[in-house]
């Protein structure tokens, strides 16, 4: 009897560990499964938030540019009354420094490329200095109506800069060109944060840094070309439903979405917008 009731105790304790270890295996599995779904959808979550970041952030850059194309196109509009057209001008061109803080110089150039005027918050202002800028890709790139907008370039090695031109729909007019100060970019993209750690910046279509939280990357001239997230939002977008796209509310995705690297190699969710 003694021999028996030991015999089924020990099956007993047997077969209850196994099923402790079955139980609690299926209790493992159940919480990895309840983790890894908890974690993917807090990253889709995450990426969904830098994509609007990001586009909103694009679409108020592009406001900035319009607005200062709208109020370039001002000075283009005819002359009235009997005075002197280039003293009409000029008073438009000052007026324009004025309104646009981010405009330091601008410049009115006629039908054959010469400088009629140029008017400047950093040098003295030119009157019918005639230099021939006929050559100029300023000068060369509008089309009637339409507005050039040019590279960026660092004034002095400091700030950035680019130049926007607008010819009215008869080239026979001229054109109008405005030196333009990005620094209020620099200010808008410093100030958006994801989290703790998250950041934004603005990369030329090369991929050199133009705006970034540390001014010191941009003065540097970083070129993050090598970074997926970068390369990706350089050679194709897709729309926030995940559908192919090229408009202004298109949203560049790396190889793998929300994925990406930092300068230093680390893993990073990363999400772009094409200005």
């Amino acid at each position: 009897m003694r021999a028996g009731a030991w015999a089924k105790g020990r099956l007993f304790r047997k077969y209850f560990r196994y099923f402790l270890l079955l139980v609690g295996s299926a209790l493992l599995v159940s919480e990895a499964t309840g983790l890894y779904f908890a974690n993917q959808e807090t990253r889709t979550a995450l990426v969904t938030l830098q994509r609007e970041k990001a586009l909103g952030a694009a679409l108020r850059i592009e406001q900035f540019a319009k607005d200062i194309e709208r109020q370039i196109g001002w000075t283009l509009l005819p002359q009235a009354g009997g005075g002197d057209p280039i003293d009409q001008r000029y008073v438009e061109l000052l007026k324009l420094l004025r309104q646009v803080p981010a405009i330091t110089e601008a410049s009115w150039l006629d039908a054959d490329g010469r400088e009629q005027l140029h008017v400047s918050r950093l040098t003295m202002d030119r009157i019918g200095s005639a230099i021939d800028r006929s050559g100029d890709p300023a000068f060369r790139g509008p089309k009637p109506g339409g507005t050039w907008f040019g590279p960026v370039y660092f004034l002095k090695e400091t700030e950035p800069y680019m130049t926007l031109a607008v010819a009215p729909e008869r080239r026979g007019e001229g054109v109008t060109l405005a030196e333009v100060n990005l620094k209020l970019i620099w200010d808008l993209v410093s100030r958006i944060r994801v989290g703790t750690t998250g950041y934004a910046y603005v990369v030329d279509p090369g991929g050199r840094l133009l705006s970034h939280p540390d001014i010191g990357l941009v003065l540097r001239k970083t070129d993050l070309s090598g970074l997926p997230q970068v390369q990706a939002a350089l050679g194709g977008t897709t729309g926030l439903d995940g559908t192919e796209s090229s408009g202004p509310d298109a949203v560049a995705v790396s190889p793998e979405p929300g994925t990406g690297r930092d300068p230093q190699g680390n893993p990073v969710l990363a999400a772009s917008a094409p200005i």
